[in-house]
């Protein structure tokens, strides 16, 4: 990659610094040993887990590093069976950040200046367009890249290079299964401790594949993970297993995940709240369908708080009708609340004033929307202890 002067990747920018074997990396211009600092760089492809002949997909580069103030990458599509041959076409989408070079046969697309974006801290990601080959029998695809996670001192030295690669499967995308965890929440805030949630997924198939997992925020947009970015992809090997560390970094943020998992792939999140002086806390819980159209969970107000975040994952607007029940099968009180395509809201059961006759009981509380989805989690919570209430779906 060129030095920081150069930082258009024009004058005296080397072709193949993609970090294919062979190659050369982001070191044939800058100090550093690759892959030696605190961040990484990954790639993924937005929205596919294998590709489609002829069908383009959108390629997305995510560089962290927490000590990085300036950003660059390169990228290039090869056969994943012979790295020294071009697969596919790559294009920009983003032509005022990313351009598209040539060295003979081969295609790189690499940062403009203004896609450096220079003084902005933590992470920066690139999307890239790649057509595929109209043929399946072209073989699987390797995308190599390298990362310069810079100081921005206007030298070559003191930056970061990283260096990744992403093989997808050729033929027709692998099937999957939209799952959502109703709850995200990490960072920290007074009154509220430090919050960290992971998801963890396993594939119990002899294949390998891929989980991409998105980030959304409670009203629905996306939400950008510092080091990981909007969404990320998780590579199975066969029967391995894989994490997603959304980690406490910044002030709290509250939202919801959505994984698509392939035939065979398992998996569940944990939510860990740290509080000093205090043991953290933690609670497993499984995934929710987006599909479902009524929840319902157990609760125990006789010394407890129960809390749920209620999410619609459809793309229509829904009003949830919630009846809370005693242990008799009495109905103490029905509230409704309506959700936005997308959107998710958390609060204490108890809070909303027709539920307040909670208080001290215990029994059964429904979600259930008329058209659309609803998707439920619960936590019951004492002082600084919480476990999770697993909510039976329909």
């Amino acid at each position: 990659m060129a030095a920081e002067s150069l930082w258009g990747h024009s004058a005296g920018a080397p072709a193949g610094a993609a970090g294919v074997p062979g190659e050369g990396d982001c070191t044939d211009c800058h100090t550093g040993t690759v892959n030696s600092g605190g961040g990484r760089v990954q790639v993924s492809l937005v929205n596919a887990v294998n590709w489609t002949p002829g069908t383009p997909v959108t390629v997305r580069i995510t560089l962290s590093d927490p000590s990085a103030q300036r950003w660059g990458f390169e990228i290039t599509a090869r056969s994943a069976s012979n790295p020294v041959v071009p697969l596919g076409t790559l294009a920009v989408i983003d032509s005022a950040n990313t351009q598209l070079t040539i060295g003979g046969n081969l295609q790189f697309i690499t940062h403009r200046t203004a896609g450096t974006r220079p003084g902005t801290s933590a992470s920066s990601t690139w999307d890239v367009r790649w057509t595929p080959p109209a043929s399946a029998g072209a073989g699987d695809v390797t995308f190599f890249v390298a990362g310069n996670a810079a100081n921005n001192s206007g030298t070559e030295a003191g930056d970061h290079i990283y260096t990744t690669s992403l093989t997808a499967a050729a033929g027709a995308p692998t099937t999957g299964t939209p799952k959502v965890l109703p709850q995200l929440a990490f960072g920290s805030q007074a009154g509220a401790g430090a919050w960290y949630t992971a998801v963890y997924v396993h594939n119990t198939t002899g294949s390998p594949v891929q989980v991409p997992v998105d980030f959304f925020g409670a009203d629905g947009s996306a939400l950008n993970i510092s080091g990981i970015g909007t969404t990320t992809t998780v590579s199975l090997s066969a029967k391995g297993t894989g994490i997603v560390e959304i980690p406490n970094v910044g002030p709290l943020t509250q939202g919801w995940i959505q994984a698509t998992l392939p035939d065979g792939v398992i998996g569940y999140g944990i939510f860990r709240q740290s509080v000093s002086g205090n043991s953290d806390q933690e609670g497993t819980v499984p995934f929710s369908s987006t599909t479902s159209t009524g929840a319902t969970l157990v609760f125990d107000e006789t010394a407890f708080d129960t809390a749920v975040s209620v999410l619609n994952p459809s793309s229509v607007n829904v009003t949830v009708t919630i009846t809370a029940r005693d242990d008799k099968g009495a109905v103490l009180g029905v509230s409704t609340l309506a959700l936005g395509a997308k959107r998710r809201e958390a609060f204490v059961l108890k809070s909303r004033p027709e539920l307040t006759t909670m208080q001290g009981k215990r029994g059964s509380v429904d979600f259930s929307v008329s058209s659309g989805a609803v998707a439920v989690l619960g936590l019951r919570f004492k002082g600084l202890s919480f476990t999770s209430i697993l909510p039976t779906e329909r």
